[in-house]
């Protein structure tokens, strides 16, 4: 089985709750201080809101699922 990583650029949408409908994209990795990896994820539709989850909550198909960004309908269009 292949191991899944989250890596900067993808893009997840939450699978219920009050965040569903939102788009998030990594825009950046770190470990925190007991080396747990975490990403910040950006609003695609509002960068201003930004959030910082440990990467096993992104990785937990319960909770988001990855998107590709061709299949958003809120991800700006490259100009």
């Amino acid at each position: 089985m292949a191991r899944r990583i989250v890596t900067t650029d993808q893009q997840y949408q939450r699978v219920e709750g009050a965040l569903a409908r939102s788009v998030w994209r990594v825009s950046r990795i770190f470990n925190d201080q007991r080396g747990v990896p975490h990403a910040v994820v950006v609003n695609v539709a509002d960068p201003t809101n930004s959030k910082t989850l440990a990467g096993s909550i992104l990785l937990d198909r319960r909770r988001f699922e990855p998107v590709e960004p061709d299949g958003v309908e809120d991800a700006p269009v490259p100009g």
